[in-house]
């Protein structure tokens, strides 16, 4: 049974934007597209509505189908909201852009729609910001996406930011030597992309994996270390976890030589929710945000289901998130408010109207009044408006 909605609500999980905010995030999507600009990436934008097949294109992708908003066409076909933008934009890549020079570096600020628990506060219409380096395989391009990440979030006046690295091969390695079985496996990656170090030891424990098996499993998880302590603590563990290690050995020198290291730390029991990721993988922080602000990796095998092989890695801001980081940190400086309201006394709208034409002309940002104020009841609302001054027509001139 529908619960009764009036024309005044919107959907749970969505929310109206008023000026102020919307303001603040057009300031940051201008400071984040900027950076993007600066390192080679030009924006994209696809639709809001996919067809369903596209969404779960990625083997693994989307294992909950009630996480997504679908609907249908007039022809009975099922679509889909964009629940991220990595998978559309790997379609578009592998078709609209095939054939053109590699690498593709491509950029985007867009909303994607996922249902969330709406009693952790989480919205289900969600901003992103982010890029997607598309045709370069190989840890430079994994350093470059990542301290890519860096810069944006400075460009955005925040401090503070760290990332936790891990890679793919770590874990499905790791699981493959201590023999978790494929059920077993999904229930702790389940609690490892929750946090939920308890479920994940309960998981262990009812899988039958004890002794060396499962300190191997829970050493992961809870391991906080140096990239040389984690060879050490893992050696034995077989060829795929340490060519995973060499991986992020490299990636770490580079991120050295982009003055950004110092940023990141190994969190080698790093898994994220979307299930295309092949290889390395990051999530970022900020003080005070009690979620991570950036996630992202490497997906090598996403482009090959829509047609073209090609490897390709990218991360997506939360853009909530970092404009909550701006209020927080302070460094939400004020809008540029109008630089006049016009008085409109009645019989006078033809002049008020041609005044504000020639100083929008000349770059001023001016309204009209067109409730016919006047005194301290105008002086009252261009204050409100961050008017710098009032002006009548009354007066001759203005310069």
């Amino acid at each position: 049974m529908s619960t009764p909605v009036t024309r005044t609500q919107v959907p749970e999980g969505v929310r109206d934007r008023l000026p102020g905010e919307a303001a603040r995030m057009r300031r940051l999507s201008d400071q984040l597209d900027g950076v993007f600009r600066t390192w080679g990436y030009r924006e994209v934008a696809t639709p809001v509505i996919e067809y369903l097949e596209a969404v779960a294109a990625g083997a693994g992708n989307w294992g909950r189908p009630e996480d997504l908003y679908q609907l249908f066409d007039r022809k009975g076909r099922t679509l889909a909201l964009r629940p991220d933008m990595t998978t559309p934009i790997a379609r578009l890549a592998a078709t609209r852009l095939n054939g053109e020079s590699l690498p593709l570096r491509l950029a985007y600020f867009a909303p994607v729609f996922r249902h969330r628990d709406l009693r952790a506060g989480a919205a289900s219409e969600i901003w992103q910001a982010g890029v997607e380096l598309v045709g370069a395989p190989g840890e430079a391009a994994d350093a470059e996406v990542i301290a890519l990440a860096c810069a944006a979030v400075k460009a955005a006046g925040l401090e503070g930011f760290r990332i936790g690295l891990g890679h793919v091969g770590i874990v499905e390695g790791l699981f493959r030597a201590v023999g978790v079985a494929p059920g077993t496996a999904a229930e702790l990656k389940e609690a490892m992309v929750c946090r939920d170090l308890v479920a994940f030891e309960n998981g262990v424990a009812r899988a039958g994996l004890f002794g060396d098996r499962a300190d191997l499993l829970l050493g992961l998880v809870h391991f906080h270390g140096t990239l040389a302590q984690a060879q050490e603590r893992f050696q034995g563990a077989g060829a795929e976890v340490a060519g995973a290690l060499a991986h992020l050995a490299r990636v770490l020198e580079l991120l050295e030589a982009l003055g950004v290291a110092d940023r990141v730390s190994l969190d080698l029991g790093l898994v994220r929710s979307l299930g295309y990721y092949t290889g390395v993988v990051f999530e970022g922080y900020l003080p005070g945000i009690g979620a991570p602000v950036m996630g992202g990796g490497r997906y090598d095998n996403l482009l090959s289901e829509f047609g073209t092989p090609l490897a390709a890695t990218g991360f997506a801001l939360e853009v909530d998130r970092l404009l909550m980081a701006q209020e927080q940190q302070g460094c939400t400086a004020a809008l540029p408010g109008l630089d006049a309201v016009i008085a409109c006394p009645p019989g006078r709208e033809a002049d008020a109207i041609a005044w504000a034409a020639r100083l929008r002309a000349q770059g001023l940002a001016v309204e009209v009044d067109l409730l016919g104020r006047t005194g301290e009841e105008l002086a009252t609302y261009a204050r409100a408006r961050g008017a710098a001054r009032v002006l009548s027509p009354e007066v001759p001139s203005i310069h």
